[in-house]
């Protein structure tokens, strides 16, 4: 994919022009970036992906420091909603659900609704590789006084040459490309608030409560008791506890580092030989796998060939995304494909080891040094085990 500018379409134009018939110019669009003048802020996210969502952070995050009274609202997709209500910089957040039955109409009803009579001085639409048609319309639905979004959308480098728009957006009364020198998607996002004077760093933002991953680590214990064979021996005397986690699943296939690597490497790091030659007598790893609702399937293969060596190891069924977070952040390495997982565990500062082919690490990456990843585009099979088991202990010492 790479970058091209994607004309309005869907609801977007028409209600713009039923709903705003009198939109701002430049002098009036620029009078927003005072504090003083902006009350209420709609951010729009109504992309489903985890990671696409996690990516927007920072720059919410910017907007609630160059608005620090200004009432923050996002509008999101209902599958979000456990990730979004964990994020502080947010004053609510209101979920736009599937339609698939009367109590989730309603559910869609209300959130128009609310949309409708917000009424903020600005709404952003935080578009990154695609432009939703959705958003578009709930922009023009929510009759802001300045409508921000991006109409030139994609990923890759960022073209020497910006066309200039030939016309003004039918829906977007300031339309940001992204800057020259922004590589990592967060800060493409960061793009499209920092015009007003907002602007944050990179770090992607998830808080916790400290109570989820006490409860987390209970869950665990139960999981490793549940998975222990009659002759089980309770290991070093005093040994701190190492909890690493498998999740080997992603939406697209493509993305998938092969099975039989995951349980190799697994089966590396918490055999009875030191991987790497280490020695960790006052260590006890344990290895637990998490299934996920989309992916079904990788995990339990996973699960199975890690019990085929010999390797005691623990079974996570599949939760909600607010569960995995909080079983995330009691996790001390997560390995993992390109997926919303991988950026949980960048959000929560989670040691990760992650294997990508589709998207560049440079562009959708962790960014931090507590993550290591490994890139071979559109071969993820290609990807080695042995660098990934290096990475893998290089970061349990450095713990």
């Amino acid at each position: 994919m790479s970058f091209r500018t994607v004309a309005a379409a869907g609801a977007g134009p028409l209600l713009t022009t039923l709903l705003r018939a009198s939109r701002p110019d430049e002098a009036a669009v620029r009078a927003f970036a005072d504090p003083e003048r902006v009350k209420r802020v709609l951010v729009i996210k109504l992309h489903d992906q985890l990671g696409d969502f996690l990516v927007a952070t920072p720059a919410v995050r910017a907007l609630r420091r160059r608005y620090p009274n200004a009432r923050l609202v996002l509008l999101t997709r209902e599958f979000l909603r456990p990730l979004a209500e964990r994020n502080r910089d947010l004053d609510q957040v209101v979920s736009l659900p599937r339609i698939e039955d009367a109590a989730s109409l309603a559910r869609f009803v209300q959130a128009v609704r609310v949309t409708a009579t917000f009424r903020p001085e600005l709404t952003f639409v935080m578009n990154s590789v695609s432009r939703s048609k959705s958003a578009d319309g709930f922009a023009a639905l929510s009759r802001a006084g300045c409508v921000v979004g991006r109409s030139r959308v994609g990923d890759g480098p960022v073209p020497d040459a910006e066309p200039l728009p030939v016309l003004r957006d039918p829906v977007y009364d300031l339309d940001v490309p992204v800057a020259r020198g922004s590589t990592h998607q967060t800060a493409r996002l960061l793009d499209l608030v920092r015009w007003c004077g907002a602007d944050a760093g990179p770090d992607l933002v998830l808080e916790l409560d400290p109570s989820e991953r006490l409860v987390a680590r209970t869950r665990f214990e139960e999981l490793w008791r549940a998975c222990a064979p009659v002759d089980a021996s309770p290991g070093p005397a005093g040994a701190r506890v190492r909890w690493i986690g498998i999740h080997p699943g992603a939406a697209n296939p493509l993305k998938c580092w092969p099975l039989d690597r995951f349980v190799q490497l697994g089966a590396a790091l918490v055999g009875d030989a030191p991987a790497a030659g280490l020695e960790r007598p006052h260590e006890a790893r344990r290895l637990i796998v998490f299934d996920a609702p989309r992916e079904r399937g990788r995990a339990a293969a996973v699960h199975v060939g890690l019990l085929a060596r010999g390797v005691r190891v623990a079974f996570a069924p599949a939760g909600s995304i607010g569960d995995f977070a909080a079983a995330c952040s009691a996790l001390d390495l997560l390995i993992c494909n390109d997926s919303g997982v991988a950026h949980i565990a960048s959000a929560l500062r989670v040691p990760s080891v992650s294997f990508h082919a589709l998207g560049d690490p440079a562009e959708w990456g962790p960014q931090h040094d507590r993550a290591v990843t490994f890139y071979a585009p559109r071969a993820i099979e290609a990807l080695e085990l042995e660098p990934a088991i290096s990475a893998a202990e290089r970061l349990l010492a450095s713990g």
